[in-house]
């Protein structure tokens, strides 16, 4: 804003910030117990009912649903507008803003290029890093972006509280923006378990976009410090992230998605969620009543002759931070994706995915498993090289060893290959899984074998998955293959 503006609108505006205004406080309440009353209906009407939807009426029904919280925020914002104005096109624009950059910037982010649904729980490290430098980074500056830099400077953001209102508009539309995009990715969700599913998403991110736009309507009203809206940002972002953590280690269910598979996610993600907005919507309307009472009294500091001068400079410190989270999450994703543990055992040596687990059993080298993610396991064994060094005879001891204790075992493709200059036998095969004693459904397994014949000895690496992972960790397969030295 203008050195001139910020002078001449300065009286109105101070006036303006000791006005109180229950009637917002009041608004977010009734949203959240009217919000829970609808997933309460919508999870009745599911498991009474049990609607058999699929295809077309499958996704549209998510989609639905997955734009309800924020029809529901905007109507009762609507409602309170009537006695409180507040220009409703303003709040709309935010929500709409919000939801697009988070679809053309924050969900590809976060998703396609740091991939971070692969990582994010793989360890304790990548989990810190992930939830707070990357996903609570990414997603609190698109919601700061949006209020700062649509809405700050005009006349009439003018109030305290009309940060945390523009902020919360803005967490909604990232939250619709996420809900959307996994709806559409999905194919659509079952009734039930996409209301809860999305209330908990819109539920976190209002009351992070609340939390926000508390700073940003602070910084708005009077003269702060330059680490102002940073510590407003990091202060986000950390209850983002720690939001994201304990909803993972706390949410027990699952969503059926793209058919009625029956079954809700845990509601301890919607308590937690629904917690989370209550407290962060009490902790911030004592924070606004404060500073309202303080303004009042004229307690507080004006603005700078030069406003703009002090905008800028917070600004570029918030945007600076932001950088400075995302490079710490890069290294972190670098070292979650492509960091390895290194072995050495009765002479071979190599180096694994670090987030893998040692499984190693009796006759093997090593054997390391991927416990949270594919599931996918990676072995070294030796056997004794046959006379004359006939690799058939190898692998007809592998097929018959397989053939014992799974069902259906067959050697789909064998061919011969080189690793680092050494000569192999590649094979890929398949068996069915009998589900030992558990009584599950059997499964289907396979895996790929690469042969070495290393003098007196000959030297199998297996990886063994399902068929809808083993695609997706061949590459990772090959770089352990090849880490491997004899």
């Amino acid at each position: 804003m203008s050195q001139q503006s910020s002078a001449s609108s300065a009286p109105d505006r101070y006036a303006k910030a000791s006005r109180s205004r229950a009637g917002v406080w009041r608004s977010a309440i009734v949203t959240l117990i009217v919000l829970l009353i609808f997933v309460a209906a919508v999870v009745a009407i599911d498991v009474a009912l049990q609607p058999q939807l699929s295809g077309i009426a499958l996704l549209a029904v998510g989609v639905t649903l997955a734009i309800v919280p924020a029809v529901l925020w905007l109507i009762f914002f609507y409602l309170q507008d009537r006695v409180e104005p507040e220009p409703v096109g303003h709040v709309a624009q935010m929500f709409v803003i919000g939801l697009a950059l988070a679809g053309a910037i924050g969900v590809p982010l976060s998703d396609q290029v740091f991939r971070t649904q692969d990582w994010l729980f793989r360890d304790p490290g990548s989990t810190l890093i992930g939830a707070v430098f990357v996903r609570g980074a990414i997603e609190t500056f698109i919601i700061y972006a949006t209020v700062r830099y649509f809405m700050f400077d005009s006349p009439e953001f003018d109030e305290r509280t009309d940060g945390v209102i523009y902020g919360t508009a803005a967490g909604l539309g990232y939250a619709t923006a996420t809900n959307l995009q996994f709806i559409l990715a999905s194919g659509g969700a079952a009734l039930g378990s996409v209301e809860v599913y999305v209330a908990e998403v819109a539920l976190a991110y209002a009351a992070f976009g609340g939390l926000l736009g508390y700073f940003l309507g602070h910084a708005r009203m009077q003269r702060d410090p330059i680490w102002w809206l940073p510590l407003g940002f990091a202060i986000t972002a950390a209850l983002n992230g720690l939001f994201l953590i304990l909803r993972g280690q706390l949410e027990s269910g699952s969503i059926s998605v793209g058919a009625q598979a029956g079954g809700l996610p845990s509601l301890t993600g919607l308590l937690l969620a629904g917690g989370l907005a209550v407290i962060v919507t009490a902790v911030v309307a004592w924070l606004v009543d404060r500073d309202v009472t303080a303004s009042a009294g004229g307690q507080t500091s004006g603005a700078a002759e030069d406003a703009a001068v002090g905008d800028r400079q917070a600004n570029l410190a918030t945007v600076g931070l932001f950088v400075v989270m995302l490079i710490v999450g890069v290294i972190g994703w670098n070292g979650a994706v492509n960091g390895v543990t290194a072995f050495e055992k009765d002479g071979i040596r190599g180096a694994y995915p670090a987030y893998f687990s040692a499984a190693t059993g009796a006759g093997d080298v090593v054997r390391v498993a991927d416990r949270t993610g594919s599931g996918a396991e990676f072995v070294v064994r030796t056997i004794p090289t046959p006379a004359g060094g006939d690799v058939r005879a190898i692998t007809s001891l592998l097929a018959a060893e397989r053939a014992a204790n799974n069902l259906m075992y067959k050697v789909v493709r064998t061919g011969e290959t080189t690793v680092n200059g050494r000569p192999a036998t590649l094979q890929e095969f398949a068996w069915v899984d009998q589900g030992g004693l558990t009584g599950s459904v059997p499964q289907v397994t396979q895996g790929i074998d690469y042969i070495f014949v290393n003098g007196g000895t000959v030297v199998v690496v297996t990886v063994i998955a399902t068929p809808d992972t083993i695609g997706a960790v061949q590459s990772q397969f090959e770089r352990f293959v090849s880490s491997l030295s004899f």
